[in-house]
């Protein structure tokens, strides 16, 4: 008989101990060493407990999908094995040499940590199939079919490198079809609806606040590009604001959303925003607009729609939107007045397919009653079937 006995998955032996855990479906048994020598660890009442804590260790990052076979066990038979050729190490890899912003980064890394890692991190690289993948992505809990899609990108990228690095030979994800959804319309306020808005903020807050939410109705910026403007970027002399950045998060990033920096011309209300904002901030900061309650620049977009924007709509009554719809409301307020959309579209930082696009029901509907009048002018000016009038 054996003269061993296991332990809170502690094999202890006269003279050495293994830790036993399950990794990739399969039992294993693991001979703990000493860092300086690699000789088996006796198995001492310390030595025991550092044990027990080891193979919970190991047990957590197997469960999170982050177990290195090579880390714990280096010279173990199992390490060339499993630790490379893993889905969850190859994931590390291609998150290490992605050149992204450091916003979608947080991003990639939140689904990467959260979602794909503890569903299939502990798998072999080349062993996981496509109903694998489609079985995860359908325990996801999606907002939408745009999420879905953005996750299941992630994973079909990570595959997209083994390929090309020559580890599989065909990317699992390949066949797996994108998610149908349906893309929010934009809901911009009324022109009406945005003077209470500036009116009543201009009543009851700092006039920072006015200053802020009055320039995003009037200038169509996007509210992370709004937050992160500076004073260097603001020329009074020709009324433009060169927009190059933005603040996303809690970090300004040196490039807008869509990587393209641009020039945008600041019609009078956004310009006298600017110079009301000037008496504030223009000689303590670099930035234009601060967050009253610090004294500070804006630290997080939230701060001002739960403090002031989402009180502001409650209290006058209107329909909850948030502040990204100031964007929206300056671009169809534009449009409506009969402004060429391609001028529309560099303001706001669009490219003119995408701006038809989106705000296509606005361009449309500026010029239907032009265009019919064109229609009625041209059957009056030549009747037919005179013969049916009454």
């Amino acid at each position: 008989m054996a003269n061993w006995k296991t332990i809170d998955g502690v094999e202890i032996r006269n003279v050495s101990m293994r830790l036993v855990f399950r990794f990739q479906g399969k039992q294993r048994r693991e001979t703990l060493r000493m860092d300086h020598d690699k000789t088996a660890m006796k198995p001492t009442t310390a030595n025991i407990l550092f044990a027990k804590r080891r193979v919970a260790e190991i047990n957590k990052a197997i469960r999170k999908g982050e177990f290195s076979y090579a880390k714990y066990f280096p010279h173990s038979k199992h390490a060339e094995q499993s630790n490379p050729q893993s889905f969850g190490d190859f994931m590390e890899i291609w998150f290490s040499q992605l050149a992204i912003k450091r916003s979608t980064r947080k991003c990639y890394e939140r689904y990467k940590n959260n979602f794909w890692k503890p569903a299939l991190g502990a798998l072999p690289l080349g062993s996981i199939k496509h109903s694998d993948i489609t079985t995860t992505l359908n325990k996801g809990n999606w907002r939408s079919g745009k999420t879905r899609n953005n996750v299941l990108a992630i994973c079909r990228s990570v595959f997209d490198l083994a390929v090309i690095d020559g580890l599989i030979q065909k990317n699992p994800c390949e066949a797996i079809e994108q998610a149908k959804w349906q893309k929010r319309k934009p809901d911009p306020f009324e022109l009406n609806e945005a003077e209470a808005i500036i009116e009543y903020m201009h009543a009851h807050y700092s006039e920072q606040v006015c200053n802020f939410f009055e320039f995003q109705f009037f200038s169509g910026l996007r509210t992370s590009e709004a937050i992160g403007l500076t004073w260097d970027a603001i020329d009074l002399k020709k009324n433009t604001a060169y927009i190059s950045q933005a603040f996303v998060g809690d970090e300004m990033e040196d490039s807008t959303k869509t990587a393209k920096p641009r020039t945008v011309k600041l019609n009078s209300r956004a310009l006298a925003a600017v110079k009301r904002q000037k008496n504030w901030t223009y000689a303590a900061s670099e930035r234009v607009f601060h967050d009253p309650g610090t004294n500070k620049p804006w630290a997080y977009e939230q701060n001002a729609r739960k403090r002031y924007w989402t009180p502001t709509l409650k209290a006058l009554g209107l329909r909850y939107r948030r502040p990204y719809n100031t964007r929206h409301t300056y671009a169809t307020v534009g449009l409506m007045a009969g402004v060429n959309p391609s001028f529309m579209a560099k303001q706001l930082g669009h490219d003119i397919k995408i701006f038809f696009g989106v705000y296509a029901d606005w361009i449309d509907g500026s010029a239907s009653d032009a265009e019919m009048q064109k229609i009625e002018a041209k059957i009056e000016n030549k009747p037919l079937f005179n013969h049916l009038r009454t």
